[in-house]
């Protein structure tokens, strides 16, 4: 079985040891990269990790590419439109975000590449052929949330005393419960299940597919007992971040997961890959698609840095007091 962290990690380094040249950038052209996200960035463009790493591989925005945000909430449905609408526009090469959003523009274009951010498996979701040759016209930084699950249940038993009983939040407005449970949360479900045998901790599954049956699901998990909930991030569950925030603090019910905005948005904890080595392997895939490679040879890359984060207030506010062996691990502590 190849090991695939080290496997991309390895190869990252051997792509940056020998960089392509600026020079071999056709002359005056000025590449066009379409961006789809669930809700822009606060960010503006030009700024940030993803355009640093840019910069440094010859690449300044604005001068020799320039990418067209496009947003689309929930109304997942617009996608099509707004693939349409970019490649009008000339767009060359799409950035997304997630496995799931890579298959929506794919079934508009299978020729124009498709860079995946924060994605999940993209070979068990059937979007990759391999990790070192995709083979079609999709590649992208995947960040596998199952790698991370066993690590929230374990923090949630160390944060909360007798902790026994785990909820788990799971969504999409377009894809039924049991293509939720089989498809795109799989891997994460059988982790915590896993994981939470080890662990003596019971798990309640709920999906959604509206922000409306938020406040049910919550009602839900306190009928169950739950004492703390997992959120399985995806775009639906990003985009509501701060809904499912508000509704663990009204619940008394503290959240975790694998994105950081989610601590900043009321969360106890987050603990995943760090956004910012992301955002750089994302320019170095785009870098090479650039430069004359195509997406099929393009490999998918692992970020290997994982940030933990816990919000002091939330903890505070639920009436939890986080050890101190928890804090001082923590890459930051909000407060």
């Amino acid at each position: 079985m190849i090991n695939r962290r080290a496997f991309v990690s390895g190869m990252a380094v051997g792509l940056l040891a020998a960089p392509v040249a600026v020079g071999a950038q056709q002359a005056g052209k000025v590449w066009r990269i379409g961006s789809l996200y669930p809700e822009l960035p606060t960010t503006p463009q030009g700024q940030g990790s993803f355009y640093d790493r840019m910069r440094e591989l010859g690449w300044v925005h604005g001068q020799n590419f320039i990418v067209e945000r496009r947003a689309y909430g929930e109304q997942v449905e617009r996608i099509p439109g707004i693939v349409t609408e970019l490649l009008r526009l000339g767009v060359e090469v799409f950035i997304v975000t997630g496995a799931i959003d890579a298959r929506r523009v794919q079934q508009v274009t299978r020729t124009v590449p498709i860079i995946a951010s924060d994605a999940g498996d993209l070979l068990q979701v059937g979007l990759a052929a391999s990790l070192a040759r995709p083979g079609g016209n999709i590649t992208g930084v995947q960040t596998l949330q199952p790698e991370v699950t066993g690590k929230h249940l374990a923090l949630l038993k160390e944060a909360i005393p007798g902790f026994t009983r785990l909820g788990v939040l799971m969504g999409d407005p377009e894809i039924s419960e049991a293509e939720l449970r089989s498809q795109t949360f799989r891997h994460s479900i059988r982790a915590a299940e896993v994981n939470g045998k080890t662990l003596g901790i019971r798990l309640q599954i709920v999906a959604v597919h509206r922000a409306e049956e938020l406040t049910g699901a919550f009602s839900a998990f306190g009928t169950g007992r739950a004492q703390a909930i997992l959120v399985l991030r995806n775009n639906f569950t990003f985009v509501h971040r701060k809904t499912i925030t508000d509704l663990g603090l009204k619940h008394r019910l503290p959240t975790i997961s694998d994105l950081q905005l989610f601590a900043s948005a009321g969360g106890l904890v987050s603990y995943g890959y760090d956004g910012r080595e992301v955002s750089r392997l994302l320019a170095e895939s785009i870098d090479q698609i650039l430069r004359g490679t195509q997406a099929s040879e393009v490999p998918i890359r692992q970020p290997t840095t994982f940030r933990l984060v816990i919000n002091l207030n939330t903890a505070k506010t639920l009436g939890l007091t986080i050890p101190p062996s928890l804090l001082q691990r923590a890459d930051q502590v909000i407060e």
